[in-house]
C-alpha cells in the first residue's frame, strides 16, 4: 500500500465504515434519550447534525471544519509538488539506521505537543506523514498512527500545562494555573514509558529486515521547483478531497446536541453524582475519573466538558477529603485517552479515514494498549489519594 501518492483522501470504505458507526450511536443516543427522559421530536433528531450549528457550540464546530478544510489543501499542495517525497527522503536517509531511535523521539515530540501546548485537531495534517515515513522505514501504518495519533492523545491526557483541559479545570476549581505539576509530570513520564513499550513490541513484530530497507546514503537532493498556479490547483483539489470530513464532525457532535435537547444529560450526570456519595473514599477519585471517560464518549470538548463537570465533581471530592488538584489530574485523564478511542470523536475517524485505516482495526490495536494504560493511570490518581497530593 502506497501512503506516499495518495495525498490527503479519506478513503470511500473508512468513510462509510465511520459514518456508519456514528449513525448506530447517533440512533443509540435517541433511544437513550427516552429511555432517561422525554426523548426529542423526531425531526430534531434526524436534523440535528444541522441544528447543532445554531447552539453555542457552532463556533468551535466551524473552526474544526475551516482548520480540516485548509490542512487537507496544503498537505496536498506538499504531496503534489514533490515537497513531501522530499522530506521523506532526507529523514529516511538520515535516521533509517537508528529507526528505533526515531521511533521514540517522534512519539516524545507528540507527546510533548500534546501535554504542554493542547494541540490536537491541529496535529491531523501530520499523521499522514507520520505514516508514510513510519512504512518508509519498514513498519507499518498502525506504527505511524501509535507514534503520532496514539502519542498526541497520551501527551494531551497526561497534561502537564494542557491549557485546554487542566488550564480550564483549575481555573474553574478555583487553582492556581498549572499548580501541582510534579505529580503530572511525574505521570507524564510513567506514560510515556509504559507506550514507548507498547510501540517497540508491535514495530519489532512487524519490521522488515533492515537490508530490505531501501536507505542510500545522504546525496544532494534539490528541493523541487513549484509554479504557483499550480498550487492554487493542488491546493483546491485537497479541499475538496477532505470535503466528506464535514458530515462526519456535525454528525459527531449532534450525539451531544440529541442528550441536551433532551434534558437527559444532566439526569446522566446528577444520577452519577448522587452514586458517588455512597462510595468508600478510595473508589470515589476511581468514580470520578469513569464519570470523565463516560461524558467524553458525548462530548469530545475538554473545555465544554470541565465547565459541566468541575463544579459538580469537586464539592464531591472535597465531602470525601479528596483534593481539588487530584480531580483536575482525574479529569485530565478522563478526557484525553479515550479522545483516540471513541468513535464519536470525528477528529479521530477523520484520521483515520486520511491514512485509509478502519476504525474496527485501530480499535482491535489499540484496545489493549486503552486497557493497560487504564489500569496504570488508576494506580497514579490511587497513589495520589494515599500520598495527599495537592
Amino acid at each position: 500500500m502506497d501512503k506516499e501518492k495518495k495525498g490527503l483522501n479519506i478513503s470511500t470504505k473508512s468513510f462509510v465504515t465511520a459514518i456508519a458507526i456514528i449513525f448506530v450511536l447517533m440512533v443509540l443516543t435517541y433511544a437513550l434519550t427516552f429511555a432517561v427522559a422525554d426523548g426529542i421530536p423526531f425531526w430534531k433528531w434526524i436534523l440535528s447534525p444541522v441544528l447543532i450549528l445554531g447552539t453555542e457550540d457552532r463556533d468551535s464546530v466551524l473552526m474544526i471544519i475551516a482548520f480540516l478544510l485548509g490542512i487537507g489543501g496544503v498537505f496536498n499542495s506538499l504531496e503534489k509538488s514533490g515537497m513531501l517525497k522530499y522530506l521523506l527522503d532526507q529523514i529516511t536517509c538520515r535516521y533509517g539506521k537508528n529507526r528505533q531511535i526515531l521511533l521514540a523521539l517522534v512519539a516524545l515530540f507528540f507527546m510533548l505537543l500534546g501535554s504542554f501546548i493542547g494541540l490536537y485537531e491541529e496535529c491531523i495534517p501530520l499523521v499522514p506523514i507520520v505514516v508514510a515515513l513510519a512504512v518508509r522505514l519498514g513498519w507499518d501504518v498502525l506504527t505511524g498512527l501509535g507514534i503520532s495519533l496514539l502519542a498526541i492523545g497520551c501527551g494531551f491526557a497526561a497534561g502537564v500545562c494542557n491549557p485546554f483541559t487542566v488550564g480550564v479545570a483549575q481555573e474553574l476549581a478555583g487553582l492556581p494555573m498549572f499548580s501541582g505539576i510534579w505529580l503530572r509530570a511525574f505521570s507524564f513520564v510513567i506514560i510515556y514509558l509504559g507506550l514507548l513499550v507498547f510501540l517497540y513490541y508491535h514495530a519489532r513484530k512487524v519490521a522488515k529486515p533492515l537490508e530490505t530497507i531501501e536507505i542510500q546514503e545522504q546525496q544532494a537532493v534539490r528541493m523541487p521547483k513549484v509554479k504557483v498556479k499550480e498550487l492554487f490547483v493542488t491546493f483546491w483539489n485537497g479541499i475538496i478531497s477532505v470535503l466528506p470530513a464535514i458530515l462526519m464532525i456535525l454528525m459527531a457532535n449532534s450525539i451531544k446536541y440529541t442528550l441536551v435537547e433532551a434534558g437527559a444529560l444532566d439526569i446522566i450526570l446528577n444520577w452519577a453524582i448522587q452514586m458517588a456519595q455512597n462510595l468508600p473514599r478510595w473508589s470515589v477519585i476511581l468514580f470520578v475519573y469513569l464519570i470523565v471517560l463516560v461524558m467524553n464518549f458525548f462530548i469530545p470538548s475538554g473545555s465544554a466538558k470541565a465547565f459541566l463537570l468541575m463544579p459538580l465533581i469537586v464539592p464531591v471530592a472535597n465531602a470525601f477529603d479528596i483534593s481539588a488538584q487530584l480531580c483536575v489530574m482525574a479529569f485530565a485523564f478522563g478526557d484525553g485517552f479515550s479522545n483516540v478511542f471513541y468513535p464519536t470523536n470525528p477528529v479521530l475517524l477523520i484520521a483515520l479515514g486520511l491514512v485509509d485505516t478502519d476504525y474496527g482495526t485501530w480499535a482491535k490495536w489499540s484496545v489493549k494498549y486503552q486497557l493497560a494504560n487504564l489500569i496504570l493511570t488508576s494506580l497514579l490518581l490511587l497513589f495520589g489519594l494515599v500520598i495527599g497530593y495537592t
